[in-house]
């Protein structure tokens, strides 16, 4: 916050090499902020009409802007594509278990010094 705070007043100095890079780092900072937003928007159900009335915007502009940014759901894998929510979970856990078999292996190991 207090970064964002001297951002702030760099931007308002008369200093315009300063100005200039500290609303550069300001609009980098609320860029990452927004799609934040509309991440949490999506993931507590917002649909783009509603987002799009919070932001300003047209439904469409929303949409396009942050579709691909901030999806409903996240990309689902071709192996879990049709399978019912408990195929899903028997995947997910027998990757996890696989997993962690691995990483006890591999931590096992002989460390290889080169």
């Amino acid at each position: 916050m207090r970064e964002i705070r001297q951002m702030m007043a760099d931007a308002q100095g008369k200093d315009p090499r300063l100005a200039l890079s500290a609303v550069r780092a300001l609009a980098e900072e609320t860029d990452w902020l927004l799609v934040r937003a509309v991440r949490l928007a999506r993931d507590d159900g917002y649909d783009w009409g509603r987002i799009s009335r919070l932001l300003g915007v047209s439904r469409q502009a929303a949409r396009q802007r942050f579709e691909r940014l901030a999806p409903l759901a996240g990309p689902t894998s071709p192996r879990t594509r049709g399978r019912t929510l408990w195929e899903r979970d028997a995947i997910d856990l027998a990757e996890e278990s696989a997993d962690s078999r691995r990483r006890r292996e591999f931590e096992a190991g002989d460390a290889v010094f080169w």
